[in-house]
């Protein structure tokens, strides 16, 4: 086309930008020569092959939720900043160690993870861990600083380099320090409390089966949980003291007759006079009885003293091979059972449980003047910590309220070795023992700076111990390894306009990539998990959706193990993996990683996975209670409170507290259903699987349907919640006592992102979406109409402006040939985001519109919910990234290597009033383009230099989209 057709604007806010891409790419992923590749680069800015000859690693990703590409060093601490090593992932164990700087005569803040005031800051970070920093602020703000970083050496040893600059005018002293601990698994995820396990000790021929292990559980009276049990446990599995393997059946099960578990037990050798013991826990004075079915028939009966016990059944002969067992409740009290034995009855005496007693304190060994070498008990490797400078002292301290007691215990020569008490601390808690070493006092010039080196190294004694006495820290090596490594960290590709906004990308990348913890213990296994922020030690569904949105823009493979920790296989006790709110994060994940990559392997790994999701979310899968209502609206009160991620939303705030959830149903649950349904019919398209086509055009028909003839509010142009009546089903929008929607906020604009709008409820919605008046301010869009009476300017939810449900919004505006609209939404969120984080190098939740020159709210180092700002760059400044709507299928997109050039195959399903689409595509600014739609050039805007905002009519069949120079 003529360069007459393009139309040149400049940004839409003073400050617009926003973006970052991923930089690993499909060759590096699949070890592919790039000699393979014809044309070029795809999408998501990275070389790709064609969909069909990429290695998806699927044999890798089935029957784990683990992230499998991370290595065993990383910052996995739950508590300190710092790097962990995990010694074996299936035990919960791991070895952290804290290196860390403080200011001679200055009252010590640790390095804790839990706390806003230690003044650390994730900083830069290689994807695959091989190199990550954080940036230590002693004198705010880049006074004085240490930049800590990790540096692989090779699998066993991690190169740590210390830089302190001092940009003042008084020379500084610092002592460097090391806080050192064996950590052991918890009990709950979020608590600190090591869990007591149990050993069981086996006579020979005999085998153990944990109760959790069962082929088959069934609760006499079903409950909505039994195919979404939370946080991915087994059925009735719980968490326990004492326990063997630490899980048992329990969650009150034997409690009604009927309960019923079952096991396929097999033996190797014959036994001549078997017999089974099962070891289990019961309330003093209490009993339960059991039969026993299948190869043996007996009643057994449990009684309690409150500890756990075991109790013997004959089975008689039994021949080598595979048994059948069913045990079912014939009524009494609710049991814990641990598991059972099957032994040689002549062998009872043989068959021992033994507590199994956790070690914190190591042995310690000099191994050079500024290394040290630990051993724990608990673990066979050894390992080896060199600081550097010399050491000065070490002691133990065993202190649960660490942070809050350090700072008394400035003078180290006074406390060689501390055993606290604070706040009811039990002095035998093994989970609060830890060894501090120090340094030499170090002496930084004025406005100078220094480097130092030291080793964190695991093996066996002889190599951990050569490792420390041959490390030379004024080695120049140290200096290449540190470069090496450093190449590895993911570093922003931006055109010109987008630089501006690197420091807070980079630093919202940082955390996104190193918010780790380990262990989370979920499906029998130990994991390691990207968390919302190192606060939230456990799961979480919709929060780790968007983190690997956040993740799909630094690296490919990081964001399929984290969309693989929340699936699971088709027939799986639980249809996905839950905690928190239940919204399908992961569908719209999928989606973009097919965006990026046209990967039918991918496709096909994870769409039945993530059908399964959909149906028991559309109340069309096993236990599942969501669509209990008459007229067809997801109601998800059953698994969480929190219906769309917003906890004092005003609706649901009320619901709650007049315990309405029996009989009102939210609008964000269906819309997301009808909407989720639309995509995994597009992907079902894709697969050829035809035959899943119908259930997925009845969920968009039925919840379309009864949102509009229950939910619309056309006086207040938002959908409501639904209210019930037993007798006569919907009965009305829930409003508040002076008769005004209660739902006057996003929750009541989730139709428009599914699609079933008519012209006229586009238009009220989009009104209200950017009003001044209603939901739009300076920095985006708030949680709650501004004009509503329950609105709160200084509330959580209410009254403030997250990035997340903006995501869904803008994707939308591209549906609704909106593309400006689009571009202010992320060019808001951008501006905000870097506003804040360069000026407190925190990656915050939240934002309140009427407090524009804070700081921002809520958790520090958050890298969930805020990582759309790293998706918007992206789409704005990453040269080789096309973004679309969720009407749009990708069906190929390639870039040509200079990002010159891009050829798309798409195919757009209209579910809209509108007769266009958006689309943005960032190109190398050092040219001017042509566009044609089907070989016709068409109009486009280019947003600035390299950004073009192109609108195209929607087909009814595929069309080509080519983009070339003038």
């Amino acid at each position: 086309m003529s360069e007459e057709n393009a139309q040149k604007t400049k940004p839409l806010s003073p400050n617009a930008s926003a973006g970052s891409c991923s930089r690993r790419t499909f060759l590096e992923l699949t070890g592919i020569a790039a000699g393979a590749l014809a044309f070029g680069r795809c999408a998501f800015a990275g070389t790709r092959v064609a969909g069909s000859s990429i290695h998806f690693p699927s044999a890798e990703l089935a029957g784990t939720h683990d992230l499998v590409s991370l290595p065993n060093w990383g910052p996995y601490s739950k508590k300190y900043f710092g790097i962990s090593h995990i010694p074996d992932i299936q035990r919960g164990l791991s070895f952290d160690v804290s290196i860390f700087p403080t200011l001679t005569g200055d009252q010590v803040v640790l390095p804790s993870v839990l706390l806003d005031q230690s003044q650390v800051h994730p900083w830069e970070a290689a994807p695959h861990l091989e190199y990550y920093s954080m940036r230590f602020e002693l004198l705010w703000k880049d006074q004085l600083y240490c930049d800590v970083s990790f540096s692989e050496i090779n699998d066993d040893e991690r190169l740590v380099r210390m830089e302190i600059v001092n940009h003042t005018n008084t020379d500084r002293e610092v002592v460097l320090n090391t806080l050192s601990q064996i950590c052991f698994p918890p009990l709950h995820e979020g608590t600190a409390e090591p869990i007591r396990l149990c050993e069981v000790e086996l006579p020979p021929g005999g085998i153990w089966r944990n109760a959790v292990d069962y082929t088959d559980l069934r609760f006499a009276r079903p409950r909505p949980t039994d195919s979404l049990v939370r946080d991915g446990r087994m059925r009735a599995e719980e968490r326990r003291h004492d326990s063997v393997g630490g899980s048992v059946v329990a969650q009150d099960f034997g409690s009604d007759t009927g309960d019923k578990v079952q096991y396929r037990v097999e033996l190797t050798q014959p036994i001549d006079n078997a017999v089974l013991v099962w070891r289990f826990q019961l309330s003093k004075g209490q009993h339960s009885i059991f039969s026993m079915e299948g190869a043996v028939k007996a009643e057994i009966v449990f009684q309690g003293d409150g500890n756990f016990k075991t109790l013997a059944t004959h089975m008689g002969p039994m021949h080598a091979g595979t048994h059948e067992l069913s045990f079912v409740s014939r009524g009494g009290a609710a049991i814990a059972l641990n598991g059972f034995a099957i032994l040689g009855a002549n062998l009872r005496s043989q068959l021992h449980f033994t507590a199994n007693e956790w070690h914190p304190s190591p042995q310690v060994s000099d191994a050079s003047k500024a290394g040290m070498m630990l051993k724990y008990r608990d673990v066979s490797n050894y390992y080896g910590v060199h600081l550097g400078p010399s050491m000065a002292g070490r002691r133990e301290i065993k202190w649960r309220n660490l942070d809050q007691a350090f700072g008394s215990m400035a003078d180290r020569r006074t406390y060689p070795r501390i055993f606290g008490s604070g706040n009811g601390h039990d002095a035998g808690d093994p989970d609060s023992l830890f060894l501090h070493t120090w340094s030499d006092a170090v002496v930084v010039p004025a406005n100078s700076r220094r480097v130092i080196y030291g080793l964190v190294c695991s093996g066996v004694e002889a190599k951990v111990r050569r490792s420390l006495q041959f490390f030379d820290h004024h080695s120049p090596q140290h200096e290449s390894v540190f470069g090496s490594a450093r190449k590895k960290a993911f570093q922003l590709e931006s055109v010109p306009e987008g630089e501006t906004f690197r420091k807070s990308q980079q630093l919202l990348a940082a955390v996104t990539m190193t918010n780790l913890v380990y262990p989370l213990h979920t499906q029998r296994s130990y994991i390691r998990h990207y968390s919302p922020g190192r606060c939230w030690d456990s799961l979480y569904t919709w929060d780790a959706g968007f983190i690997g949105l956040g993740l799909l823009e630094i690296d490919l493979r990081c964001t399929i193990d984290s969309l693989n920790a929340y699936t699971t296989p088709e027939g799986a006790q639980s249809a996905f993996i839950l905690h928190g709110t239940p919204l399908p994060v992961q569908i719209y994940l999928c989606v973009e990683l097919w965006n990026r990559t046209q990967s039918t392997e991918l496709l096909t790994y994870f769409y039945p996975r993530l059908r399964q999701f959909h149906r028991f979310l559309a109340g069309r899968l096993g236990s599942s209670t969501t669509r209990q209502h008459r007229d067809h609206l997801v109601t998800t009160w059953d698994f969480f409170y929190n219906s769309g991620g917003w906890d004092d939303y005003p609706p649901q705030r009320f619901v709650h507290e007049q315990k309405l959830e029996a009989s009102v149903s939210p609008v964000v649950n269906s819309a997301h259903t009808i909407r989720c349904a639309r995509l995994l019919r597009q992907m079902a398209e894709a697969l050829g699987q035809h035959g899943d086509f119908a259930e997925y055009d009845r969920d968009v028909e039925e919840l379309s349907a009864s949102l509009e003839k229950y939910s619309w509010d056309e006086e207040s142009g938002y959908y409501g919640y639904v209210k019930y009546s037993e007798a006569n089903g919907p009965s009305g929008i829930l409003r508040t006592p002076q008769g005004v929607n209660f739902n006057m906020g996003l929750d009541g604009v989730y139709p428009l992102i599914a699609g079933v709008c008519s012209a006229a409820q586009e238009r009220k919605i989009l009104d209200h979406l950017f009003s001044p008046q209603h939901l739009w301010t300076e920095i985006g869009i708030t949680t709650v109409d501004q004009s509503a009476p329950y609105y709160e300017a200084d509330g959580y939810w209410n009254g403030s402006v997250w990035l997340a449900h903006q995501w869904f919004l803008w994707k939308t505006m591209l549906d609704l040939g909106r593309g400006k609209d689009a571009l202010c939404i992320a060019q808001a969120g951008i501006a905000i985001w870097k506003r804040v984080t360069d000026a407190t190098y925190k990656s915050r939740e939240h934002f309140k519109a009427h407090q524009p020159f804070d700081d921002g709210f809520g958790w520090p180092q958050l890298s969930s919910l805020s990582s759309p700002a790293l998706t918007w760059f992206a789409a704005l400044y990453s040269p080789g990234r096309f973004t679309c709507g969720f009407n749009t299928w990708i069906v190929r997109c390639i870039f040509s290597d200079d990002y010159r050039e891009l050829r798309a195959t798409l195919k757009s399903t209209k579910s809209t009033s509108q007769p266009s689409f958006s689309v943005l595509i960032c190109m190398s600014p050092a040219a001017k383009y042509r566009v044609r739609w089907n070989g016709v050039a068409v109009g486009f805007t280019v947003v600035h230099q390299g950004l073009l905002q192109v609108e195209l009519p929607y087909e009814p069949a595929t069309a080509e989209l080519s983009i070339t120079t003038i």
